[in-house]
């Protein structure tokens, strides 16, 4: 991503001089018609092409999910897209490690560079704490395993880690946080805690504290943003189905029919 399109035309360039060909390389440029070159179908030029001749903006997430990347990084770069950003988009061809460097030299982010900024800077919660979890919201993982797949996508999906390896943390982060003692309470309330816990479970064997904190702050800060809602008790965040993400209000989503699997 660029804020620029100079500074976008700049690494087109310079991956063009690490020898990457131009079929590989793509430009795509808020609300312009413009590809590396001429498209062919298939190839990166020609995906990017298409993206930028949709009419729904919206459009643009599920045209980059055709080209591999995965859904939440896709929703990501989709919105960067339509808030201004310009997006450059290349098949390294295994070199994806030297291309990265090279175009996050020129100012150009990515999902990964920009991971830990999109943790929220602020606190959710409240002080003290909310309370046990409202009868009305989940308590079964498989419920909000989709949010917080996206959670991890976007925040840190191009990194090492796969969300199978990842996501074991996440749903042990967010039955800590909906502990009732705890649910609720502000980050800086309970980190020493949660850290105490973590070390006493084999995810410390695996990883170390600097590595897990942020998906676990990540996971605490919106079971916290839902614990707050007060009087409500959560019920916005209600999962009306198995397997439906919690992106949009539970009214807005419909019940399975009766009788059904």
């Amino acid at each position: 991503m660029f804020e620029r399109e100079s500074g976008a035309r700049a690494a087109v360039a310079a991956v063009r001089a690490l020898g990457i060909g131009d079929q590989q390389i793509g430009l795509l440029s808020p609300g312009q018609h413009v590809s590396a070159s001429a498209s062919r179908p298939g190839e990166v030029s020609g995906a990017i092409a298409q993206a930028a001749s949709v009419t729904n903006s919206d459009e643009i997430d599920n045209i980059l999910q055709g080209m591999g990347v995965p859904d939440g990084e896709a929703r990501f770069y989709a919105q960067s897209a339509r808030e201004g950003q310009y997006l450059v988009v290349v098949n390294a061809d295994g070199r994806a490690d030297e291309v990265r460097h090279r175009v996050l030299e020129l100012g150009g982010s990515d999902v990964e560079s920009r991971g830990r900024e999109l943790i929220r800077p602020g606190e959710s919660g409240v002080p003290g704490g909310a309370g046990p979890r409202p009868v009305d919201v989940t308590a079964n993982w498989r419920d909000v395993r989709s949010r917080y797949e996206m959670l991890w996508q976007q925040h840190y999906g191009t990194t090492d880690a796969t969300w199978e390896q990842m996501e074991p943390l996440y749903e042990y982060g967010w039955q800590l946080a909906n502990g009732p003692d705890i649910r609720g309470r502000r980050w800086s309330e309970v980190a020493q805690t949660v850290e105490r816990e973590w070390a006493d479970s084999a995810f410390a064997r695996a990883m170390t504290w600097q590595d897990a904190e942020g998906p676990l702050r990540d996971v605490w800060e919106d079971v916290a943003e839902e614990a707050a809602m007060g009087a409500e008790g959560g019920a916005d965040r209600r999962v009306a189905r198995q397997g439906s993400d919690q992106s949009v209000a539970a009214r807005n989503l419909e019940p399975p029919a009766r009788g059904a699997a």
